[in-house]
């Protein structure tokens, strides 16, 4: 017999505030086939988050963790915030016209982004612009082997700054305490990168896969990959 990933693209205006989301029969449907279950969006509304609230506890449930729900929850609103705050970063630097690839623009763009980038969210050019970039976040929840898989996917490519950034947060993470961790860390380009150290030190306690959490892209795409095995 032929299963069929169950793939929910809901394409959210990022000045919305009322969204729909898929009967929840569905992701049920897809655990039983064991078939992965994937959801797209655009923008991440109240009605989304709880929908993907509630898929994160059904999956833990499958391989005995629902009592990490709490502990996963932060890290998904961590990786969904991060993806959407991209595709906003993606569209402030293309309505800029600057180059996020090339060095001396990335620098230059993200001296006023943290300042301008997010409070334009409410400029009705700068969310028409968004819209049209087609930028999304998509989400897909599987289980094989006793292995929960979750995989955020973002249309807006990781430059190789970022990359750099964020490889260097996690390795400065390594064997250091939390105390030690906030004191060292700070990154004023783009914040503290508090969140994707807190992700692998979260996923680290709760997944016996040594390589639990990590981050790559292809020439369309982020990857976000995390691996809980009990």
């Amino acid at each position: 017999m032929e299963f069929i990933t169950y793939n929910y693209i809901i394409y959210m205006r990022v000045s919305s505030t009322n969204t729909t989301v898929p009967d929840f029969s569905s992701v049920i449907a897809c655990i039983s086939n064991h078939v992965p279950f994937e959801y797209t969006l655009t923008s991440p509304g109240a009605e989304s988050r709880e929908f993907i609230k509630k898929i994160t506890n059904e999956y833990l449930k499958q391989i005995h963790l629902e009592k990490y729900y709490n502990l996963l929850g932060l890290c998904m609103e961590e990786i969904i915030s991060n993806s959407v705050k991209a595709n906003i970063k993606r569209a402030y630097f293309i309505t800029h016209n600057l180059n996020i690839n090339n060095h001396d623009d990335y620098e230059s763009g993200m001296k006023h982004f943290k300042e301008q980038g997010l409070s334009n969210i409410r400029d009705a050019k700068f969310v028409e612009e968004i819209n049209k970039l087609g930028l999304y976040v998509k989400l897909s929840f599987n289980v094989e082997n006793n292995c929960l898989y979750i995989t955020a996917r973002n249309n807006s490519v990781i430059s190789k700054e970022e990359i750099s950034r964020i490889n260097k947060r996690l390795s400065m993470s390594e064997n250091k305490s939390s105390e030690d961790i906030f004191m060292n860390s700070i990154d004023q380009t783009e914040g503290a990168g508090l969140g994707i150290i807190m992700i692998k030190k979260i996923l680290s306690q709760i997944s016996s896969i040594d390589e639990c959490f990590r981050i790559r892209a292809t020439d369309t795409e982020t990857i976000t990959e995390l691996m809980i095995l009990p």
